[in-house]
C-alpha cells in the first residue's frame, strides 16, 4: 500500500477523524469485549494496545487490570491519548510495521483495524508476537471485504458501490481480506489454541454504520479525486449512497482472531 494512502487519515482534521474512529468503536467494541471476556483479561496483567486510535478499548484493559497491571497505548497518531494518563499507563508513538513495541513483554497484545493497513501483514503479526512473553495472548480484529455486497443490484446507486467496491477488491488502499489473512499469519506464527469469531450485518444509507462508511471515505475524497479515480461526481454519488435508505449493502465481516505464544518459546 502506497505510504501516502497509509498516512491519510493521520492528517484528517482533529474533530472529523475523532468523530470517526468513535463510530468505528461503537460499531466494533461489543464484539471486542465480548472476545475479551472469553480470553480472560484480569487484574495484574501486562497488557499492550497497538493502533488504539480514540483509547476506548485501551482504556477497557486498564479498568480490567487494575492497579497491579498496566497498558501500553500504541500508535502512529496518538493524538487522541492526552487523557490515557495514569501511574499504570502509558502511551507511545510507535509504527507497528517498523518492530515490536516492547520484545516479550506482554501478557495480552491487541490490534482493530490496523493490520489491513500495513502492506506486510504476516510482518507486523509477527512483530506483535514479538511483544507477546512465552504464554501471552494476541487479539487481532480486522475488516474482511469478501461478504461485503450490494443489496439489490438494480438499485440506481449500484454501479457506483460496484466500482468502490472493486476498487478495495483490488487491494490498492489496503488488504480487502485482511480478517482471513490475519488468522493465516498468525498459524503460520506458531499460535497455539487458535480461535475466531465474525460479525457483520445488512446496513442501510442513513443509518450510523453508514455514516462511519461515509466519515471513512470523506477522509480520503481528495485523493480519490486527485489520483483519477473518481471524478467529483462520481465520488459525490457514492456518497449519496450512504445517506439513501432505500439502498442496502452486506457490510463487511469484522473477524477476530486470537490465539496464545506458545509455552517455552524464546523466538519467533
Amino acid at each position: 500500500m502506497p505510504d501516502e494512502v497509509r498516512y491519510a487519515l493521520a492528517s484528517v482534521d482533529h474533530a472529523a477523524e475523532l468523530s470517526r474512529l468513535e463510530k468505528l468503536q461503537a460499531i466494533n467494541d461489543p464484539a471486542t469485549l465480548s472476545r475479551l471476556d472469553s480470553i480472560g483479561i484480569g487484574p495484574g496483567q501486562r497488557c499492550l494496545e497497538v493502533g488504539a486510535g480514540a483509547g476506548s478499548i485501551a482504556r477497557e484493559l486498564a479498568r480490567r487490570v487494575g492497579s497491579t497491571g498496566a497498558v501500553v497505548a500504541a500508535d502512529i497518531d496518538p493524538r487522541f491519548l492526552d487523557d490515557f494518563d495514569g501511574p499504570n499507563t502509558s502511551v507511545v508513538t510507535h509504527d507497528l510495521s517498523k518492530g515490536a513495541v516492547a520484545p516479550a513483554d506482554f501478557d495480552f497484545a491487541h490490534c482493530r483495524a490496523l493490520l489491513a493497513h500495513i502492506e506486510d501483514l504476516p510482518g507486523a503479526v509477527r512483530n506483535l508476537v514479538e511483544s507477546l512473553r512465552p504464554g501471552g495472548v494476541l487479539l487481532c480484529e480486522e475488516p474482511d471485504y469478501g461478504a461485503c455486497e450490494i443489496c439489490d443490484p438494480s438499485h440506481p446507486g449500484a454501479s457506483i458501490f460496484r466500482f468502490y467496491l472493486d476498487g478495495v477488491l483490488g487491494g490498492d488502499r489496503m488488504d480487502p481480506y485482511a480478517g482471513r489473512n490475519v488468522h493465516a499469519a498468525m498459524r503460520e506464527m506458531g499460535l497455539v489454541d487458535l480461535q475466531s469469531s465474525a460479525v457483520t450485518e445488512i446496513v442501510s444509507g442513513g443509518s450510523f454504520r453508514a455514516a462511519y462508511r461515509k466519515e471513512t471515505m470523506e477522509n480520503v475524497r481528495e485523493m480519490a479525486v486527485t489520483h483519477g479515480t473518481y471524478t467529483e461526481a462520481s465520488f459525490q454519488e457514492l456518497m449519496d449512497c450512504f445517506d439513501d435508505p432505500s439502498f442496502c449493502y452486506v457490510d463487511v465481516l469484522w473477524v477476530g482472531v486470537w490465539g496464545r505464544r506458545p509455552e517455552g518459546e524464546t523466538n519467533v
